[in-house]
């Protein structure tokens, strides 16, 4: 049977991000944030062989070439999630090859589930006739309320500080913050200043790429997270990998990232610093990663939270005084303030043990396969756009919040309303459709 060369170049991309995730983890990161828990425990080489199978393996059946949003998100979490759960925690446990590598076969378990789930017959979803000047209009003064909302909670300035100062920037920004600017930051930096940009782009319209690239600039000044300015960067990447209709959307995925990593890690160290080794993969990689374990330890010897501080507050006992993300940070990091966000599977099993990651692995896969269908007859770059940050948070936040407060729901809403002209060809449903809905 013969190998396409683009399946090749996915499995050595794959091979070489491995490599240097072990290569900046144990050169550069371990030693400058073992203060930080990212310590290098040394595991045996034979237990790095073995995680960096688990790690690679998905890319054996992994399809480089998509036509849904949905086949995008997998890639996002494959290489952002998947890949470091396996490797990382090898480092920080004292005793590797224990308990955890049955949690690294559930993980496993969980994106098979969630890349089949990218190739479900579609669901014919019908259409509401509503005028699109309308939907326009709607769109304008929702993305203003939110700015108006920002604007009265902090004021507007633009103070684009560096990543090492943004620590004083989050302060302020969290004693000014409510729940309702609160919600306002995490829409427009998530959906509404991309899905501008990413509009503008295709029309051609500087304008809007121009009052999209402000408004997360504007975002970032108030806030600090450094997520919202690595976001633009990210969509950069996806639009750039999603070109010629997404043919050879893994291949330049894979090697994209793979290329970030290692020319943060070359810059850094001809620099003496790892800046930008610190930003691309201690926050996004590494972290997440271990802190998969230290949810997977605590929670193996604790009480379940069976999502009781959550959406079953009231109707299930919680037996803790913070959410989980606050009591790993107080029992691993010894600061009540520290907020330890993990990944969605790794909430999962704080919350139900390995039933919850598989239980929220399949809620995701009907998310996004009811996204897939709504997509199905619209422009799918901007389909893409709308999901990417959404479904980067599942990073390093639980599937519920995700949905409801990083804007997955709000992305559904939104490409269901506005309905975009289709750049590809129709799908066709004559093989591939379920009752209309």
């Amino acid at each position: 049977m013969s190998i396409r060369v683009g399946k090749l170049s996915v499995w050595a991309g794959i091979i070489l991000y491995i490599l240097s995730l072990y290569i900046a983890y144990i050169y550069l990161i371990s030693p400058s944030y073992s203060y930080y828990r990212l310590v290098n425990l040394h595991p045996p080489l034979w237990i790095c062989a073995v995680s960096s199978i688990l790690a690679f393996l998905p890319a054996f059946w992994s399809e480089y070439r998509v036509s849904r949003p949905s086949q995008v998100i997998y890639w996002i979490l494959y290489i952002f999630a998947y890949i470091p759960v396996m490797l990382i925690p090898d480092f920080v446990r004292a005793t590797p090859f224990d308990a955890f590598f049955i949690f690294k076969f559930v993980l496993l378990i969980c994106l098979i589930i969630l890349y089949f789930g990218g190739g479900l017959p579609l669901i014919r979803i019908r259409e509401w006739n509503i005028s699109q000047n309308l939907v326009t209009v709607g769109i304008v003064f929702f993305t203003m309320l939110l700015y108006a909302i920002m604007i009265q909670t902090f004021g507007f300035r633009i103070d684009v500080v560096s990543f090492k100062e943004v620590y004083d920037v989050r302060e302020t920004y969290r004693g000014e913050a409510n729940r309702f600017s609160g919600y306002a930051v995490v829409w427009l930096s998530k959906i509404m200043d991309l899905f501008l940009v990413t509009l503008g782009v295709l029309k051609g319209n500087m304008v809007l790429i121009g009052v999209g690239i402000v408004g997360q600039i504007y975002v970032y000044s108030v806030t600090g997270h450094k997520s919202v300015a690595l976001s633009l960067c990210l969509l950069a990447v996806v639009l750039f990998c999603l070109r010629h209709e997404g043919s050879k959307f893994g291949v330049r995925f894979v090697w994209m990232i793979l290329f970030l990593v290692v020319f943060s890690m070359v810059f850094d160290t001809l620099s003496g610093n790892i800046t930008l080794t610190e930003i691309f993969t201690r926050r996004m990689l590494f972290l997440p990663g271990a802190l998969s374990s230290f949810f997977f330890d605590f929670f193996s010897t604790h009480p379940k939270t069976y999502l009781g501080h959550s959406i079953f507050r009231g109707f299930v006992h919680y037996p803790y005084d913070a959410n989980p993300s606050y009591v790993i940070g107080l029992n691993y990091f010894g600061s009540e303030e520290m907020s330890a966000n993990v990944n969605m599977w790794a909430d999962g099993y704080s919350a139900f043990g390995y039933a919850g990651m598989i239980v929220f692995t399949i809620l995701l896969t009907i998310v996004l396969w009811i996204y897939d269908s709504i997509s199905a007859n619209r422009n799918f770059i901007i389909s893409v756009a709308l999901m990417v940050m959404p479904a980067w948070s599942l990073v390093d936040s639980s599937f519920i919040i995700a949905l409801m407060t990083n804007g997955i729901f709000i992305a559904m809403g939104l490409n269901y309303i506005f309905q975009t002209e289709q750049r590809r060809e129709p799908i066709a449903y004559q093989k591939n459709h379920l009752d209309a809905v």
